[in-house]
């Protein structure tokens, strides 16, 4: 049976919002070439995953009926991949192996990403939530590799979503470049004010994929109060 997940789903930028998110992948991109030519600290590298560990790992977490294969009431306990079903399950039989786990994160390394520039839109019965709380977290098959990467909704319920500076090169922090590093993230939504319900508080019901692949700069999460 097919899981069920809340709508958390990539939307085309806003003409305003697009070309701020453009002007800060220019400004990263020429902090990165300008490291490359000078002595300063080298340009973000892409993030380094063991791909037969992490699917192995990803096996014994989530593998709840031990017959090798993740199917969908498993992968509903992972977000981010359930998203993107298509992209693991490539022979098509309806589960996802260890060998397709692996062979879907192995590609993160071809694809190049270093750091990716990322607003996330959160709406509340259709209206924006300011002042939420946004938290990207890896999913723990994944290692050290990818970090927790945050965020606070301003009024028009956008949250630009960072790692910590302290994982950035110097010349990026110095520049004040933010963004968010390739991997699956369970993506967990709080308020100061407004309750939730815990299957957003918790990161449990959403989820997303870092991927040139996957989104684009942004990413549209639709709550239900109920």
């Amino acid at each position: 049976m097919a899981a069920l997940l809340p709508n958390a789903t990539s939307r085309k930028s806003q003409p305003s919002a697009a070309t701020n998110l453009l002007l800060l992948g220019f400004l990263i991109a020429s902090a990165i070439t300008a490291a490359g030519c000078s002595n300063g600290p080298a340009a973000i590298e892409p993030v380094e995953f063991d791909a037969d560990e992490a699917s192995a790992a990803a096996m014994e977490e989530y593998d709840s009926n031990q017959d090798d294969c993740l199917d969908d009431a498993e992968l509903a306990a992972m977000p981010g991949v359930m998203k993107y079903k298509d992209k693991y399950d490539v022979d098509q039989d309806g589960c996802v192996s260890q060998a397709e786990m692996a062979q879907r994160i192995e590609s993160w390394s071809h694809q190049g990403v270093g750091l990716r520039t990322l607003l996330i839109e959160v709406l509340l019965d259709g209206r924006p939530l300011p002042d939420a709380e946004v938290r990207m977290i890896p999913e723990k098959y994944l290692g050290d590799g990818p970090k927790l990467a945050t965020g606070k909704t301003d009024g028009g319920g956008g949250a630009k979503m960072s790692v910590d500076p302290e994982y950035l090169p110097e010349n990026l922090r110095q520049a004040r470049m933010r963004g968010v590093f390739a991997g699956t993230y369970r993506i967990a939504v709080t308020h100061p004010h407004v309750k939730l319900p815990e299957k957003y508080t918790e990161g449990v019901a959403l989820g997303d994929e870092v991927a040139r692949d996957t989104i684009g700069d942004r990413i549209l999460l639709e709550l239900k109060r109920k």
